[in-house]
Formats: C-alpha cells, sequence, structure tokens
C-alpha cells in the first residue's frame, strides 16, 4: 500500500511540474530537441533535456532552477553552472 502511495504521490508531482513549466513563454523554456526525462530525488526534481544535453535541478515542486548540469561526450568533463 505504502509503495502504491509513494507512486501516485510521484507520479501526480511530476504532471503537475510538467503543467506549470508548459504553461511558461517560450523564451523561458529550454529549447529541446525530444521530449524531456524528468527523476524525483527526494524533494528535489532533475528534467534532462536530450536537444541540449543538459540536466536541470529544481529545489522543489514548482519551485525555480537551482543549477545545471551541461553534459559532453562519454567520460567528458560535467560543466555545472548556477541557473538565472
Amino acid at each position: 500500500m505504502k509503495k502504491a502511495h509513494a507512486f501516485l504521490v510521484t507520479a501526480l508531482t511530476l504532471l503537475l511540474v510538467f503543467a506549470s513549466v508548459s504553461g511558461r513563454s517560450r523564451a523561458e523554456q529550454p529549447n529541446a530537441e525530444g521530449p524531456p526525462m524528468a527523476q524525483v530525488w527526494g524533494s528535489q526534481l532533475t528534467v534532462y533535456y536530450p536537444g541540449q544535453k543538459k540536466i536541470y535541478v529544481y529545489s522543489e515542486l514548482g519551485g525555480n532552477c537551482i543549477f545545471a548540469y551541461t553534459l559532453s561526450t562519454p567520460g567528458g568533463p560535467v560543466a555545472r553552472e548556477n541557473c538565472k
């Protein structure tokens, strides 16, 4: 029962985050060449945009971006930058 409840809470959280992000203007959204992939870790949300090769980390549901990781080639350096 607890696993089903945790799954439901996670699914609803992701749905609400995508709904809040889709309401923003195009200038604020990252340009992606594919569907974003999201993962919830505790109270943080990470969203990966494959077209940009970037991972954005958000503080909480509906929160602002804390920082982003820019991925390069496999085994290459990973750059971390603060969000604006």
